[in-house]
Protein backbone atom coordinates (compact mmCIF):
# COMPACT_ATOMS: atom_id res chain seq x y z
CA UNK A 1 0.00 0.00 0.00
CA UNK A 2 2.81 2.37 0.90
CA UNK A 3 4.47 1.68 -2.46
CA UNK A 4 1.22 2.39 -4.34
CA UNK A 5 0.64 5.58 -2.37
CA UNK A 6 4.20 6.76 -3.07
CA UNK A 7 3.82 5.99 -6.77
CA UNK A 8 0.55 7.92 -6.91
CA UNK A 9 2.18 10.89 -5.15
CA UNK A 10 5.06 10.90 -7.62
CA UNK A 11 2.62 10.83 -10.55
CA UNK A 12 0.65 13.75 -9.13
CA UNK A 13 3.84 15.76 -8.63
CA UNK A 14 5.01 14.94 -12.16
CA UNK A 15 1.69 16.08 -13.64
CA UNK A 16 1.80 19.28 -11.60
CA UNK A 17 5.34 20.04 -12.72
CA UNK A 18 4.59 19.33 -16.36
CA UNK A 19 1.57 21.62 -16.33
CA UNK A 20 3.65 24.31 -14.61
CA UNK A 21 6.08 24.35 -17.51
CA UNK A 22 3.59 23.64 -20.27
CA UNK A 23 4.29 25.70 -23.37
CA UNK A 24 1.65 28.18 -24.43
CA UNK A 25 1.78 27.77 -28.24
CA UNK A 26 0.46 31.25 -28.97
CA UNK A 27 2.99 32.94 -26.70
CA UNK A 28 5.77 30.80 -28.14
CA UNK A 29 4.88 31.67 -31.74
CA UNK A 30 4.43 35.31 -30.83
CA UNK A 31 7.89 35.48 -29.22
CA UNK A 32 9.56 33.62 -32.10
CA UNK A 33 7.97 35.76 -34.83
CA UNK A 34 8.78 38.93 -32.93
CA UNK A 35 12.43 37.82 -32.60
CA UNK A 36 12.54 37.07 -36.35
CA UNK A 37 11.33 40.55 -37.26
CA UNK A 38 13.83 42.15 -34.87
CA UNK A 39 16.65 40.01 -36.31
CA UNK A 40 15.67 41.17 -39.81
CA UNK A 41 15.77 44.77 -38.58
CA UNK A 42 19.26 44.15 -37.19
CA UNK A 43 20.45 42.76 -40.54
CA UNK A 44 19.17 45.89 -42.30
CA UNK A 45 21.03 48.06 -39.78
CA UNK A 46 24.27 46.19 -40.54
CA UNK A 47 23.91 46.09 -44.34
CA UNK A 48 22.39 49.50 -45.10
CA UNK A 49 23.59 51.30 -42.00
CA UNK A 50 21.77 53.09 -39.21
CA UNK A 51 21.30 56.82 -38.78
CA UNK A 52 22.36 58.05 -35.34
CA UNK A 53 21.49 61.15 -33.38
CA UNK A 54 22.56 61.61 -29.80
CA UNK A 55 22.98 64.27 -27.18
CA UNK A 56 24.69 63.77 -23.83
CA UNK A 57 24.91 66.43 -21.19
CA UNK A 58 26.33 66.89 -17.70
CA UNK A 59 24.52 69.89 -16.26
CA UNK A 60 25.72 69.67 -12.66
CA UNK A 61 29.04 67.92 -12.08
CA UNK A 62 28.84 68.32 -8.31
CA UNK A 63 25.55 66.41 -8.10
CA UNK A 64 26.38 64.05 -10.96
CA UNK A 65 23.48 65.22 -13.13
CA UNK A 66 23.68 63.39 -16.48
CA UNK A 67 21.14 63.28 -19.29
CA UNK A 68 21.58 61.36 -22.53
CA UNK A 69 19.30 60.60 -25.49
CA UNK A 70 20.22 58.43 -28.47
CA UNK A 71 17.93 57.83 -31.45
CA UNK A 72 18.38 55.55 -34.46
CA UNK A 73 16.56 55.17 -37.75
CA UNK A 74 16.93 53.01 -40.84
CA UNK A 75 14.17 54.30 -43.08
CA UNK A 76 12.45 52.09 -45.68
CA UNK A 77 14.90 49.60 -47.17
CA UNK A 78 14.40 46.73 -49.59
CA UNK A 79 16.05 43.48 -48.55
CA UNK A 80 15.99 39.95 -49.95
CA UNK A 81 17.68 36.67 -49.08
CA UNK A 82 17.53 36.74 -45.28
CA UNK A 83 17.59 33.24 -43.82
CA UNK A 84 17.20 32.01 -40.27
CA UNK A 85 19.17 29.48 -38.29
CA UNK A 86 17.06 27.10 -36.13
CA UNK A 87 15.46 29.20 -33.42
CA UNK A 88 15.98 28.54 -29.73
CA UNK A 89 13.13 28.91 -27.28
CA UNK A 90 13.17 28.85 -23.49
CA UNK A 91 9.70 27.69 -22.46
CA UNK A 92 10.29 28.44 -18.76
CA UNK A 93 11.13 32.11 -19.31
CA UNK A 94 9.28 32.53 -22.64
CA UNK A 95 12.31 33.91 -24.46
CA UNK A 96 13.00 33.27 -28.13
CA UNK A 97 16.41 33.70 -29.73
CA UNK A 98 16.63 34.00 -33.51
CA UNK A 99 19.75 34.31 -35.66
CA UNK A 100 19.28 35.88 -39.11
CA UNK A 101 21.88 35.49 -41.84
CA UNK A 102 22.39 37.17 -45.21
CA UNK A 103 24.97 36.38 -47.88
CA UNK A 104 26.42 39.50 -49.45
CA UNK A 105 25.96 38.01 -52.91
CA UNK A 106 22.17 38.28 -52.46
CA UNK A 107 22.46 42.08 -52.50
CA UNK A 108 23.64 42.41 -56.11
CA UNK A 109 20.21 43.10 -57.57
CA UNK A 110 19.03 45.60 -54.96
CA UNK A 111 21.97 47.94 -54.29
CA UNK A 112 24.12 50.11 -56.52
CA UNK A 113 27.16 47.99 -57.37
CA UNK A 114 28.88 51.09 -58.74
CA UNK A 115 29.03 52.42 -55.19
CA UNK A 116 29.55 49.15 -53.36
CA UNK A 117 32.17 46.59 -54.36
CA UNK A 118 30.39 43.36 -53.46
CA UNK A 119 33.02 41.26 -55.22
CA UNK A 120 35.70 42.30 -52.71
CA UNK A 121 34.38 39.71 -50.23
CA UNK A 122 32.03 37.43 -52.22
CA UNK A 123 31.72 34.87 -49.43
CA UNK A 124 30.86 37.39 -46.74
CA UNK A 125 27.84 36.47 -44.63
CA UNK A 126 26.18 38.88 -42.23
CA UNK A 127 24.79 37.44 -39.02
CA UNK A 128 22.62 39.16 -36.43
CA UNK A 129 20.78 37.90 -33.37
CA UNK A 130 17.59 39.10 -31.70
CA UNK A 131 15.63 38.13 -28.60
CA UNK A 132 11.94 38.58 -27.84
CA UNK A 133 9.41 37.66 -25.21
CA UNK A 134 5.64 37.82 -24.77
CA UNK A 135 5.96 37.82 -20.98
CA UNK A 136 5.80 41.28 -19.44
CA UNK A 137 8.16 40.59 -16.53
CA UNK A 138 10.98 39.69 -18.92
CA UNK A 139 10.48 42.70 -21.19
CA UNK A 140 12.81 45.05 -19.23
CA UNK A 141 15.74 42.66 -19.69
CA UNK A 142 15.14 42.23 -23.41
CA UNK A 143 14.76 46.02 -23.74
CA UNK A 144 18.01 46.61 -21.84
CA UNK A 145 19.89 44.51 -24.36
CA UNK A 146 18.59 46.61 -27.26
CA UNK A 147 19.44 49.79 -25.36
CA UNK A 148 22.99 48.56 -24.82
CA UNK A 149 23.22 47.71 -28.51
CA UNK A 150 22.25 51.27 -29.45
CA UNK A 151 24.80 52.61 -26.96
CA UNK A 152 27.46 50.46 -28.65
CA UNK A 153 26.44 51.87 -32.06
CA UNK A 154 27.00 55.35 -30.66
CA UNK A 155 30.40 54.45 -29.23
CA UNK A 156 31.49 52.92 -32.54
CA UNK A 157 30.47 56.02 -34.43
CA UNK A 158 32.34 58.29 -32.03
CA UNK A 159 35.53 56.40 -32.94
CA UNK A 160 34.93 56.68 -36.69
CA UNK A 161 33.07 59.94 -37.26
CA UNK A 162 33.94 61.81 -34.09
CA UNK A 163 31.54 64.06 -32.18
CA UNK A 164 31.02 67.66 -31.09
CA UNK A 165 31.73 68.68 -27.50
CA UNK A 166 31.21 71.98 -25.73
CA UNK A 167 31.69 72.91 -22.08
CA UNK A 168 31.37 75.78 -19.64
CA UNK A 169 33.04 75.92 -16.24
CA UNK A 170 32.68 78.62 -13.57
CA UNK A 171 34.94 79.05 -10.54
CA UNK A 172 34.06 81.71 -7.97
CA UNK A 173 36.33 82.62 -5.04
CA UNK A 174 38.42 79.50 -5.64
CA UNK A 175 35.33 77.26 -5.51
CA UNK A 176 33.81 75.39 -8.44
CA UNK A 177 30.31 76.73 -8.91
CA UNK A 178 29.24 75.07 -12.14
CA UNK A 179 30.61 72.72 -14.75
CA UNK A 180 28.56 71.87 -17.83
CA UNK A 181 29.54 69.53 -20.65
CA UNK A 182 27.54 68.66 -23.77
CA UNK A 183 28.38 66.17 -26.53
CA UNK A 184 26.36 65.54 -29.67
CA UNK A 185 26.51 63.93 -33.10
CA UNK A 186 24.38 63.24 -36.16
CA UNK A 187 25.71 60.62 -38.54
CA UNK A 188 25.32 57.18 -40.09
CA UNK A 189 27.00 53.91 -39.21
CA UNK A 190 27.11 50.75 -41.33
CA UNK A 191 28.78 47.36 -41.05
CA UNK A 192 28.33 46.96 -37.29
CA UNK A 193 27.94 43.33 -36.20
CA UNK A 194 26.92 41.81 -32.91
CA UNK A 195 29.74 40.03 -31.05
CA UNK A 196 28.14 39.09 -27.74
CA UNK A 197 26.72 40.29 -24.46
CA UNK A 198 26.91 39.79 -20.74
CA UNK A 199 25.30 41.03 -17.54
CA UNK A 200 26.94 43.03 -14.76
CA UNK A 201 25.07 42.25 -11.57
CA UNK A 202 22.00 40.08 -11.00
CA UNK A 203 18.23 40.29 -11.09
CA UNK A 204 16.42 43.53 -11.82
CA UNK A 205 19.51 45.60 -10.99
CA UNK A 206 21.69 43.89 -13.59
CA UNK A 207 23.23 46.10 -16.29
CA UNK A 208 23.28 44.80 -19.87
CA UNK A 209 26.60 45.05 -21.71
CA UNK A 210 26.66 44.46 -25.48
CA UNK A 211 29.73 44.31 -27.67
CA UNK A 212 29.59 45.39 -31.32
CA UNK A 213 32.28 45.20 -33.97
CA UNK A 214 33.07 46.58 -37.41
CA UNK A 215 35.47 44.76 -39.71
CA UNK A 216 37.18 47.89 -41.00
CA UNK A 217 39.11 46.08 -43.72
CA UNK A 218 35.95 44.57 -45.21
CA UNK A 219 33.98 47.81 -44.89
CA UNK A 220 36.68 49.86 -46.62
CA UNK A 221 36.90 47.29 -49.42
CA UNK A 222 33.12 47.38 -49.79
CA UNK A 223 33.06 51.19 -49.99
CA UNK A 224 36.30 51.45 -51.96
CA UNK A 225 37.78 54.11 -49.70
CA UNK A 226 39.84 54.59 -46.57
CA UNK A 227 37.64 55.66 -43.66
CA UNK A 228 39.99 56.38 -40.76
CA UNK A 229 43.66 55.95 -39.92
CA UNK A 230 43.23 52.62 -38.18
CA UNK A 231 45.81 49.84 -38.40
CA UNK A 232 43.70 47.01 -36.98
CA UNK A 233 41.18 44.78 -38.70
CA UNK A 234 38.43 45.12 -36.09
CA UNK A 235 37.01 48.18 -34.41
CA UNK A 236 35.17 47.22 -31.20
CA UNK A 237 32.91 49.07 -28.82
CA UNK A 238 30.73 48.14 -25.85
CA UNK A 239 27.42 49.65 -24.87
CA UNK A 240 25.71 49.57 -21.48
CA UNK A 241 22.09 49.95 -20.39
CA UNK A 242 19.93 49.49 -17.32
CA UNK A 243 16.56 47.78 -17.14
CA UNK A 244 13.34 49.73 -17.21
CA UNK A 245 11.17 49.75 -14.12
CA UNK A 246 8.20 47.44 -14.49
CA UNK A 247 5.74 50.34 -14.50
CA UNK A 248 7.60 51.84 -17.47
CA UNK A 249 7.04 48.76 -19.59
CA UNK A 250 3.97 48.99 -21.81
CA UNK A 251 1.14 46.55 -21.25
CA UNK A 252 1.24 45.32 -24.84
CA UNK A 253 3.32 42.37 -23.58
CA UNK A 254 5.31 42.40 -26.81
CA UNK A 255 8.80 43.76 -26.86
CA UNK A 256 8.26 46.14 -29.75
CA UNK A 257 10.28 49.30 -29.61
CA UNK A 258 10.39 52.89 -30.68
CA UNK A 259 13.35 53.88 -32.76
CA UNK A 260 15.08 55.23 -29.67
CA UNK A 261 14.15 52.41 -27.28
CA UNK A 262 16.83 49.82 -26.35
CA UNK A 263 16.78 46.00 -26.55
CA UNK A 264 18.93 42.64 -26.45
CA UNK A 265 20.16 39.78 -23.95
CA UNK A 266 22.69 37.08 -22.49
CA UNK A 267 24.69 35.97 -19.45
CA UNK A 268 28.10 34.93 -20.70
CA UNK A 269 31.36 36.79 -21.17
CA UNK A 270 32.22 37.71 -24.72
CA UNK A 271 34.89 35.67 -26.49
CA UNK A 272 36.35 36.78 -29.78
CA UNK A 273 37.63 35.05 -32.89
CA UNK A 274 39.39 36.54 -35.89
CA UNK A 275 36.62 35.41 -38.21
CA UNK A 276 32.96 36.34 -38.51
CA UNK A 277 31.76 37.53 -35.10
CA UNK A 278 30.05 34.75 -33.18
CA UNK A 279 27.19 35.35 -30.80
CA UNK A 280 27.94 34.04 -27.37
CA UNK A 281 24.89 32.45 -25.85
CA UNK A 282 24.65 29.19 -23.94
CA UNK A 283 21.81 26.78 -24.55
CA UNK A 284 21.31 23.96 -22.07
CA UNK A 285 18.49 21.48 -22.72
CA UNK A 286 16.68 24.08 -24.82
CA UNK A 287 17.09 26.81 -22.19
CA UNK A 288 18.38 30.07 -23.63
CA UNK A 289 20.60 31.55 -20.93
CA UNK A 290 19.85 35.22 -21.35
CA UNK A 291 18.49 36.40 -18.01
CA UNK A 292 20.88 37.69 -15.32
Amino acid sequence: MKTKALTALILIMAIACSSMYAINPRKKLNSINCAKLLAERNIVETVYGVKLKYNEEVTDLINGSFHGVTETKTGKRKIVGIEFEPYQYDANDDIAMVTATLKISRLKNIIDTNKFNLDANPNKEFKRVAFATSTLKNAPKIAALRAAEIDAYKNLYKQIGGFTLESHTKVENFVLKSDKVKASVIGALMGAEFVGFRWEGTGNDAIAIVKMRINMKELEELLGQKLIDFNKVYLDAEGMAAQQDEEEVTSSQNVTEKVSTPQVDSSQNVTEKASTPQVETVVVTNKVMVLP
